[in-house]
C-alpha cells in the first residue's frame, strides 16, 4: 500500500469520526450540560489516546526519543484545537444546530495555510489566495440568517456568543492554529498518537479549570444523567479518533490535504441531519450554494 492511500484513507477515516462527534453533540446537549460534557469527552480523549499507545507499544515496541520543542507544540495544539477550538464549534452546534456550523470546518484549511504565511512565511500563491477568497465568501454566505448572526444575548445587550459568525470562525482559527502546530511537530517527532495524548492532557487540564463547580466535579458526574454522559463519551471518542487519524495522515501525504480532507465533514453530517433529526435545517439554495462555493474555494486553496 503506497503512502498516498494510506494518508487518504487515514484522513477518511478523520472525516467519519469528526463528523460522528458533531452528530452526537447534538443527541448529547440535552442530558447533560455542555461543560461537564465538555471535561467528559476530554477524560476519554486522553483514555483513549492513552490505551491506543500503550497497545501500540505491545504490539511493536520501539523507542520513542525525546523532541522537547514537538512535545511543546502538541501541548499547545491542545489548547487551541481540544479546548479553545472544540469550545467554540460546539457551542455553535448547540445553538445554530450540526448543520449550518459544520461547514465552517471546511474554512480550516484555509487559515492553517494563513497561519503558514505570517507565522513561518510559507508563501501562498494566486491560486491559493483566490482560493481562500472563495471560500471565505461561501463560509460568509452560509452563516449569514437574518436575527441569527445579531451578536446579542437573550437580554438585549452585546454578546459575541451568540454570533454564528464568531463562533464559527473563532473555532475555525483555533482549530487551524493546532492543526499546524501538529503538522510541524509530527514532522519533527513521528508520534501522533504520543502527539494526540499529550494535546488531550492540556486540553482536559483547561477543560477542568474552567468547568463551574469543580470541586464537587465527581459529585456532578455520579448525579448525571447516564445517557449523557455515555453520549459525550462517544462525542470524546470520535474527536480523539479523529485526531490520531488526522495527525497520522499529515505523515503520509501534505498536512494542507490531509486538513482538507478530514474537515469535509457536511458531507456527512447534511444528509446524516436529515435522516436522525426532525427539526434539521432545510437544504435551501443558499445552504448549498455556500457550501459548494466555500468547498470551491478549498479546492483551489489545497490543489497543486
Amino acid at each position: 500500500m503506497s503512502d498516498a492511500l494510506i494518508g487518504y484513507l487515514l484522513s477518511l477515516a478523520s472525516l467519519v469520526s469528526f463528523s460522528m462527534s458533531i452528530l452526537v453533540t447534538r443527541l448529547a446537549s440535552p442530558h447533560l450540560s455542555m461543560p461537564l460534557g465538555f471535561v467528559v469527552s476530554t477524560m476519554v480523549n486522553v483514555l483513549v489516546a492513552a490505551a491506543v499507545f500503550v497497545l501500540l507499544q505491545l504490539w511493536q515496541a520501539h523507542p520513542i526519543g525525546w523532541h522537547a520543542q514537538a512535545f511543546w507544540l502538541f501541548a499547545a495544539a491542545g489548547v487551541f484545537a481540544t479546548f479553545m477550538g472544540r469550545w467554540l464549534f460546539y457551542e455553535a452546534v448547540l445553538r445554530f444546530g450540526p448543520e449550518r456550523t459544520s461547514v465552517f470546518q471546511i474554512g480550516i484549511p484555509v487559515f492553517t495555510a494563513a497561519f503558514a504565511w505570517l507565522l513561518f512565511d510559507e508563501r501562498l500563491s494566486p491560486q491559493a489566495l483566490l482560493g481562500m477568497s472563495v471560500a471565505v465568501t461561501g463560509l460568509l454566505i452560509v452563516g449569514h440568517r437574518k436575527g441569527a448572526n445579531t451578536p446579542r444575548a437573550p437580554d438585549g445587550r452585546f454578546s459575541l456568543t451568540h454570533s454564528l459568525l464568531v463562533l464559527g470562525f473563532g473555532s475555525s482559527a483555533a482549530y487551524a492554529s493546532g492543526n499546524l502546530m501538529r503538522g510541524y511537530a509530527v514532522r519533527e517527532w513521528p508520534e501522533p498518537v504520543l502527539g494526540a495524548l499529550v494535546g488531550a492532557v492540556a486540553g482536559l487540564a483547561l477543560h477542568v479549570a474552567v468547568t463551574p463547580g469543580k470541586r464537587d466535579l465527581l459529585a456532578q458526574l455520579r448525579q448525571s444523567s447516564r445517557r449523557g454522559l455515555w453520549l459525550f463519551a462517544l462525542v470524546g471518542l470520535g474527536n480523539i479518533g479523529g485526531q490520531i487519524f488526522s495527525i497520522g495522515a499529515m505523515r503520509h501525504i501534505p498536512i494542507g490535504i490531509a486538513v482538507l480532507l478530514g474537515m469535509c465533514s457536511p458531507l456527512v453530517v447534511f444528509p446524516m441531519s436529515r435522516l436522525m433529526f426532525a427539526n434539521s435545517e432545510p437544504w435551501t439554495f443558499k445552504l448549498i450554494g455556500g457550501s459548494a462555493l466555500a468547498m470551491a474555494g478549498i479546492v483551489l486553496v489545497v490543489w497543486r
